[in-house]
């Protein structure tokens, strides 16, 4: 049994092996309410900043759309007119400890792409706009707002159990395929906290096209629904490919991200047809050439056309590719339904 079967049989469905964790989760669950409790009650431990801090979270562990909503809202503000910056974690990146200004409203750095690969790739697809990496927060806000003090929104990436810092808008985000998996707290389910959390959000975003799950409406906070979009098929020398031209052609997925079957759904959707999915772990590096390796032999031994990736994925893919395989990438978009509805929080 690999890593993601495990993962589909015990935590998205309720097994002996989760009901087994279960005393775990509740103490886990205990710690986040204290920690709630803990900041209400000392208020003066939160950082406060003079400029609109937007946190982009999620209390779901693994993939839920945080990036292509961030991606989504930030050139949603800069075409309203707004000023907007961006703090990342920069998760698994060399400047995770280190607060590091990354990119600017001219350029980004070229030692951006040791940041993370989810920082890097908001910095290649949001031109203009500053972001700073680092696991410290406050920091990150005071470099960005002495660096840029004309700014109006700053939007923190992953943030919603950041409590120290205080949000003018807390955003929540779920997508249709993981959902809220059991239902149950870590390590027994997927989630990182209790759905009782919600209470602290002032809106929810729900990533896909079905019907919102009745547990997130009883939670009877403003619900954003928006959906996935492909905006493009891209060579690794970054030609545009019609869909035409993948027809018949001998197709593998390859990703590193924390809902694979997401990035299978999508795919689907647009009639890209695929023989298997090489799932590695979210965050995965390919520094190893090993994974390189091991693709070229499938390519001859399975005589594969085409390896479409994420451009997640490709953001480290790009540097390390020595053997030129026939990687394809797929660009994605958020796509909003209720624009309004942000309207009224927003502007």
């Amino acid at each position: 049994m690999n890593f993601q079967t495990l993962i589909k049989n015990n935590l998205y469905k309720r097994s002996l092996l989760s009901y087994l964790l279960l005393p775990i989760s509740g103490v886990y669950t205990s710690v986040q309410i204290f920690r709630r409790k803990w900041y209400k009650t000392f208020p003066s431990k939160i950082y406060r900043s003079e400029y609109k801090i937007i946190s982009i979270g999620n209390i779901v562990s693994g993939g839920s759309g945080k990036t292509p909503f961030t991606i989504f809202l930030t050139k949603y503000l800069t075409q309203k007119g707004f000023s907007v910056a961006i703090s990342h974690r920069g998760y698994k990146g060399k400047f995770e400890k280190e607060n590091k200004l990354i990119s600017n409203k001219k350029e980004v750095f070229d030692f951006a792409q040791d940041a993370g690969d989810e920082a890097f790739l908001l910095a290649t697809k949001l031109d203009g706009i500053p972001i700073v990496v680092g696991k410290n927060r406050s920091l990150s806000i005071e470099i960005l707002t002495h660096r840029f003090p004309e700014l109006d929104y700053i939007i923190l990436d992953d943030s919603f159990q950041n409590l120290k810092i205080h949000h003018y808008l807390d955003i929540v985000v779920f997508n249709q395929i993981g959902g809220i998996g059991n239902g149950w707290v870590l390590p027994s389910g997927i989630l990182r906290e209790s759905l009782s959390a919600l209470r602290y959000t002032d809106i929810i975003v729900f990533n896909g096209t079905g019907k919102v799950p009745s547990e997130l409406e009883k939670a009877q906070k403003p619900i954003l629904k928006g959906s996935y979009i492909i905006t493009r098929v891209l060579s690794f020398t970054k030609k545009m490919i019609q869909l035409k031209d993948l027809k018949g052609k001998k197709i593998i997925l390859l990703s590193g991200i924390g809902l694979p079957q997401s990035f299978e759904e999508t795919v689907k959707r647009i009639g890209i047809k695929f023989t298997k999915h090489i799932c590695l772990p979210d965050h995965f590096s390919y520094e190893n050439n090993k994974i390189f390796a091991e693709l070229q032999n499938l390519v001859v031994k399975e005589n594969i056309n085409f390896i479409l990736t994420t451009e997640k994925d490709f953001s480290k893919i790009q540097y390390k590719n020595r053997l030129n395989l026939p990687f394809i990438i797929i660009e994605i978009e958020f796509q909003l339904e209720n624009e309004e509805l942000l309207n009224h929080f927003l502007l």
